[in-house]
């Protein structure tokens, strides 16, 4: 089931998108998908990479160059499968609250934000998985990035489910039976 929108029984139809802004999130969109496949592409390993190798990616025709170590290279995988993966969600509601004629404008920032959100969220779940919170950690070199991409997409798509276990972690290791008192604490 999609989340987004939802027009309510009694909402006024002024609340419905225009045809305009459905043209141009539809735009965004599709060149947000192009754009995120191209890095993607242009990003990842074109062998089994060793922890060693610095790598020269070159974007625009080569207009633009710079060198990644491997764990940059990682690090910028996951930030642009965690995008995909969020992208996926945001289209599959896009796609289904148009093709119902119940997309609302107040629902706009929502659309533009959640590929930022599965970015940030896919990062913090490498971060959690690389630092051995959630499994053992290891070295880049031992890393697959089919591996890192799956887990950073599935973030990126899944993230309400991804905070949910990420809050369990976090409330069970850092669980306490009754706040300590303080002399400043706020009454609840």
């Amino acid at each position: 089931m999609a989340v987004g929108p939802v027009l309510q029984p009694n909402q006024p139809e002024g609340d419905l998108a225009s045809n305009a802004l459905k043209i141009a999130f539809g735009a965004y969109l599709i060149l947000l998908n192009l754009a995120l496949l191209y890095l993607l592409f242009k990003v990842w390993p074109g062998k089994v990479p060793s922890a060693d190798d610095d790598v020269l990616v070159s974007l625009l025709w080569e207009k633009i160059s710079f060198s990644l170590s491997l764990e940059k290279r990682y690090l910028v995988i996951v930030m642009l499968s965690g995008a995909l993966g969020s992208y996926i969600h945001t289209a599959t509601s896009f796609a289904d609250f148009v093709g119902n004629r119940r997309l609302c404008v107040s629902w706009t920032w929502w659309y533009a934000l959640r590929p930022f959100i599965g970015t940030t969220l896919a990062t913090v779940v490498y971060f959690a998985v690389r630092g051995g919170l959630i499994s053992g950690g290891t070295g880049a070199g031992n890393l697959s990035p089919y591996g890192v991409a799956a887990i950073a997409g599935l973030a990126g798509m899944f993230s309400k489910q991804a905070t949910d276990k990420l809050r369990e972690v976090f409330e069970t290791l850092f669980k306490t039976d009754q706040a300590p008192p303080r002399s400043d604490g706020l009454a609840p």
